[in-house]
């Protein structure tokens, strides 16, 4: 974070941000993933559309009306839980893996994002490996090109407003929104 006082940051000038994981970033990340996503949304589908298979099957062979009625009800229901179940487990294991460290810092420039764990580890992903980003209540996020890796950095590790939308302005520029 530039901490020097009232002077303007360089355009081009790295961005720094620092947060400790959370159990809820896990989860808006994830249900983010889900709406804006062609494979989040496809997941999503199969445990909505799964539970309409017996309801077909029961009605080509001819099932009584109150069995179907009760499929009808009881099929979309198990579907609404089991996506439930599967977006809060993947957003469990997403955060089991980022609170293995208590605090990220991570720098943006105009090549990409490194982050440094207090370990001493750091990765880097440049921008052409991004697919793209966007924005929901709480975080920024990023999902790579490669294997649809979701990365989040909360909006609060920006210290001030204009850092966030700095952040958000370099984004724009470099990447396009999902």
């Amino acid at each position: 974070m530039n901490t020097t006082g009232g002077a303007e940051p360089a355009v081009g000038a790295e961005i720094e941000a620092y947060y400790s994981p959370r159990p809820g970033d896990a989860r808006e990340a994830m249900r983010w993933y889900a709406r804006k996503t062609a494979k989040g949304r496809a997941g999503m589908l199969m445990w909505l559309g799964l539970p309409l298979v017996p309801i077909t099957l029961g009605a080509v062979q001819g099932m009584a009306a109150e069995q179907l009625l009760l499929l009808a009800v009881l099929g979309p229901l198990v579907g609404w839980y089991g996506a439930y179940l599967s977006l809060d487990r993947q957003a469990h294991r997403l955060y089991e893996w980022a609170a293995r460290h208590r605090e990220y810092h991570c720098i943006h420039s105009d090549t990409g994002v490194v982050t440094r764990m207090p370990d001493g580890t750091s990765s880097r992903i440049l921008w052409s490996q991004c697919a793209g980003f966007g924005e929901s209540r709480n975080l920024i996020l990023l999902l790579t090109k490669k294997d649809g890796t979701l990365l989040w950095l909360p909006k609060r590790a920006a210290l001030t407003d204009q850092e966030l939308d700095r952040i958000r302005e370099l984004l724009g520029r470099k990447l396009r929104r999902l």
